[in-house]
């Protein structure tokens, strides 16, 4: 079981050698899942393969708070991960943590079915079924932490190999009986999720059609999937979920946060470079899409906005749309253009950090050495997110600002739970901090290395 394995994993490095074995008392309030929901973050982060791309975790992040408040989840944070895998994969730990691999998006075609990936991991996080399932089991030795601690590094890192060796040469039968949510959870998570669904306002049949997906993949592909190893699916599974969407009453479908040409927009940003799944016709190409990134990439990028601009007006004008012109606009010099774009997707989503962070870019490309504004705000209201420390970082670097370079790197170097090099890189900052500057940005980072060190 996934989420299970997080906290073993968390409780194993965090206790070190101790001797003695772990309660499952110790996991039995939400802030504590949540501390060692963030411990687990900061020792795994280096080796998820995360996608630090602002639009990618706006979106995530809105789609997960929309269904968030369909479940009992209570003043618990939430922490969007989005992530390079190219496999069919989504997990949830502890504290409100969601990780998603670009990889789903071959498979799945609407919002909705994302959604219903979202609200039935949520489901598993509302019930507290990892904590549910330590409290069963009582106590677990050291011995068998260690080997749970290395399946689910193994696991979240997508080394299938190493983590079946883990389970045929390790603790076997203790580890291997974790690996799966029981038969109960995860029809408790399916009815759950599926009626989320239908309060924010999606098709119920999306958590059907997913579990079909899911089915297919599995009767065509002979190496196993690291979704279904922690999710199985089981016969019965379907059949229940099938009865329950048939006894749904009072559906009324709601407006998306991407209007279905955005979404496919979307899908097509994040496949890019992906092998297309075998078998399954798709009802939008991103033939025209990748060939504006491939020119992108290259460098050509007077080609690729000439592109984009012949791409349909309904694609064009969406949020992923914006945000691609914003990127290419960045590059060839129309900010008139960038700033346009920006104001749009701010005027409609100002809660979203990614037209901050693109303000701080346009302010690189106008060659204007002054921090924007509303940067530093988000930052003192959102420190744990990444992309905001990585846009200072090239801020710094091309004006010369040693003083914020530090400070970024100190963030960075936090997040990826590196204690020693973000107070290295606060001792840095404090030096060369300017005198004309307050202090309260090295005061914050202080704080929350302090916090950080005492989980």
């Amino acid at each position: 079981m996934r989420n299970l394995l997080l906290i073993l994993m968390v409780l194993c490095s965090l206790c070190g050698g101790r001797a003695q074995a772990i309660s499952a008392e110790e996991l039995a309030t939400r802030e504590g899942e949540v501390a060692f929901g963030q411990a687990w973050l900061k020792k795994t982060r280096d080796r998820l393969n995360e996608r630090v791309d602002p639009f990618c975790i706006d979106i995530l992040e809105t789609w997960l708070i929309r269904l968030k408040n369909q479940f009992e989840l209570g003043s618990i944070p939430v922490t969007a991960l989005c992530l390079n895998g190219a496999d069919f994969n989504a997990f949830a730990a502890p504290g409100g943590i969601i990780g998603v691999n670009r990889g789903i998006y071959l498979d799945l075609s609407s919002e909705s079915e994302v959604m219903a990936i979202l609200a039935h991991e949520l489901a598993h996080l509302s019930q507290r079924h990892h904590y549910r399932s330590l409290r069963n089991r009582e106590r677990i030795s050291t011995g068998t932490l260690a080997t749970l601690a290395g399946i689910v590094a193994a696991i979240a890192t997508h080394q299938g190999q190493a983590a079946q060796s883990l389970i045929v040469g390790g603790q076997a039968a203790n580890a291997a009986s974790a690996l799966a949510y029981s038969r109960d959870y995860e029809r408790e998570a399916d009815r759950l999720g599926v009626e989320a669904l239908r309060r924010a306002g999606y098709r119920p049949e999306a958590m059907s059609k997913v579990l079909k997906i899911l089915a297919e993949k599995q009767s065509q592909s002979s190496k196993n999937l690291a979704f279904l190893s922690t999710h199985p699916l089981g016969i019965e599974r379907q059949s229940d979920l099938d009865a329950r969407v048939a006894q749904l009453k009072g559906y009324e479908e709601g407006s998306p946060v991407l209007s279905n040409p955005d979404f496919q927009f979307f899908r097509c940003l994040q496949t890019e470079g992906l092998e297309p799944p075998i078998n399954r016709p798709s009802s939008f190409s991103c033939t025209s899409i990748h060939s504006v990134l491939r020119h992108y990439r290259a460098g050509n990028y007077s080609e690729a906005l000439e592109l984009f601009d012949k791409l349909p007006t309904q694609y064009k004008r969406t949020f992923s749309g914006f945000d691609i012109e914003i990127a290419l606009t960045l590059k060839t010099g129309d900010l008139d253009r960038t700033e346009s774009a920006i104001d749009t997707v701010a005027l409609f989503f100002p809660s979203w950090l990614q037209p901050a962070i693109a303000r701080v870019d346009l302010a690189i490309a106008q060659s204007r050495p002054i921090l924007p504004r509303a940067i530093r705000e988000r930052m003192i209201q959102r420190p744990e997110r990444l992309d905001l420390w990585r846009a200072l970082d090239r801020f710094a670097q091309a004006f010369e600002q040693e003083h914020f370079l530090f400070e970024a790197r100190g963030w960075d170097a936090l997040l990826h739970g590196k204690f020693e090099a973000a107070s290295t890189q606060l001792e840095r900052a404090r030096a060369s901090w300017p005198k004309t500057l307050g202090q309260r940005p090295l005061d914050l980072l202080n704080q929350a290395i302090t916090q950080h060190k005492a989980l």
